[in-house]
């Protein structure tokens, strides 16, 4: 194995020594072990609130590292040790058997399912847990907020309260006394990793915006106004800030009708759904951070995953052009993205199953732009059975896949194109009950084709396999999660359910 430096991280593949392990009798030396990496993926501001161009890779804190696992491709799984010690952050050592061929990582984060990697690492294997934000966070102080007044005359319709850094959004929900916003930050919703306490000397930027509805339905941000971050307890901390609402324009390319083309000819994806398509404008943390790996607010939800940002602009699929909204003068160190999200939706079993494409592109500054969906829709699944192969892109669900034992393989194809690409794909097993999915674990794959062990299926039960399938990770192919490329995608589908005797 030759040394190579790994991504975001000073380690050496082949000069990873790991000491103590030689056999007894022998001479004390260090015996090379093969290893894989598995650390944060954080994008964190510098102190003075701009974007840190570099994103960082930490390991987890000792004693708080997710359980892992490790196993062959058939083989029951294993408990591996990780390392966070200096020179040997994010280590998980595996045997060298494991060199050339597919094997298993497993790791658990507090509150999720298990996430299952089948992968087969050229060099240095890295896995990567994005977050935006810092790894270490304070709690909130009980009973802080802010009583943010302007010096300058303001009204508001719907206001919010963001932060950066710590990245938060919360809708004031107490009505304002003239100019005058009262904001508790237990309103606050943390839009990626826990809630933390906002801290200006390590770059937390806090900022009130107000929203109107226009008449194309598009939620704008009308006036805006930052303010210094820090929260003191059981107070809501007097703020004066300058309202501003100076509105810019947006360009905003058409979407090309043959991207729907994509999501309507196929009876799997169900119906198109205009009401549930939208784009979105605003501004994220880094430009080298993965594109959707954040929730929307619970007061607006939407139906797919969306980029981690300040929602300036929200509006149906279809409005074009975009109307102008606030541009906040003092967070235009931050890139700003356009964000578009395509839904159809199946019925079955009484949930419906949100098949879409998705893109996040850097906001275009000059006409002709085009709207990239990138990734391709997984098609032809297949779900090999120890008695037989069943199809799961057929015309019918609930198919029979008999009693839970052994082994499964589901198989498919990544539709084809010239400006498609696959990087990776992940894999949801959700089981359906009461009209709810609840998904009972996540696998990782850098080929069309995962192993199911037949354990996690209950006799009885129906499941369906949701495949997402994304484009922004050139390396993953080889074992790298951690680089990021843009036009950043992701393609949604569900297979048909199947149900087990």
């Amino acid at each position: 194995m030759r040394c190579v430096a790994g991504v975001g991280l000073v380690l050496l593949v082949g000069c990873n020594q790991i000491f103590g392990l030689a056999p007894a009798g022998t001479y004390d030396a260090a015996i090379e072990l093969p290893h894989a990496v598995v650390t944060w993926q954080l994008a964190t501001p510098l102190p003075s609130g701009a974007p840190d161009p570099a994103l960082s890779y930490p390991a987890f804190a000792p004693g708080r590292a997710p359980p892992i696992r490790i196993a062959t491709l058939d083989g029951p799984f294993a408990p591996a040790e990780y390392q966070s010690s200096q020179g040997r952050e994010g280590w998980v050592a595996f045997p060298s058997s494991y060199l050339g061929t597919t094997w298993r990582l497993e790791y658990t984060l507090p509150g999720d399912v298990p996430r299952e990697v089948q992968w087969a690492p050229e060099e240095l294997g890295h896995l990567v847990v994005p977050m935006v934000g810092r790894r270490d966070r304070d709690s909130v102080p009980t009973g802080s907020g802010y009583t943010i007044t302007p010096t300058n005359s303001a009204s508001y319709t719907f206001p919010h309260v963001f932060t950066t850094g710590l990245w938060t959004d919360g809708p004031v929900t107490e009505p304002p006394t003239g100019s005058t916003v009262n904001y508790g930050f237990s309103s606050a919703e943390s839009l990626s990793g826990p809630r933390g306490r906002p801290d200006p000397a390590q770059g937390d930027r806090a900022l009130l915006v107000d929203y109107i509805v226009d008449g194309s339905q598009c939620r704008v941000a009308v006036g805006s106004a930052p303010f210094d971050a820090a929260l003191q307890p059981s107070v809501r901390t007097a703020k004066s800030a300058v309202w501003d609402t100076a509105r810019k324009r947006v360009l905003s390319p058409p979407i090309d009708t043959a991207v729907l083309d994509r999501l309507t000819t196929d009876p799997l994806h169900g119906t198109f759904r205009a009401s549930l398509s939208v784009q979105l404008y605003g501004m994220v943390a880094s430009p080298s951070f993965p594109g959707l790996t954040g929730t929307s607010s619970s007061l607006s939800p939407l139906a797919l995953p969306v980029p981690v940002m300040v929602t300036l602009l929200q509006c149906p699929f279809s409005v074009n052009p975009l109307p102008d909204t606030t541009q906040p003068v003092m967070f235009s160190d931050f890139p700003r993205v356009l964000h578009v999200q395509l839904v159809a939706s199946r019925p079955v079993l009484g949930v419906n199953l949100l098949s879409g494409l998705e893109t996040v592109i850097a906001a275009p500054e000059t006409a002709g732009a085009k709207v990239a969906f990138p990734a391709p829709l997984a098609t032809r699944m297949t779900l090999a059975t120890p008695s037989g192969a069943v199809d799961l892109a057929g015309a019918s669900d609930q198919v029979a896949i008999g009693a839970p034992a052994g082994s499964y393989t589901l198989s498919f194809v990544p539709e084809a194109g010239a400006d498609l690409r696959a990087d990776y794909h992940d894999v949801l097993l959700h089981r359906i009950t009461g009209g709810a999915l609840t998904t009972e674990r996540i696998f990782t794959v850098t080929t069309p084709r995962v192993r199911i062990d037949g354990s996690l299926l209950i006799p009885g039960a129906d499941y369906v396999l949701e495949i997402r399938s994304y484009k922004g990770h050139a390396m993953a192919p080889r074992g790298d999660f951690a680089p990021v490329d843009y036009p950043y995608g992701a393609a949604i589908v569900f297979t048909r359910t199947f149900k087990t005797s």
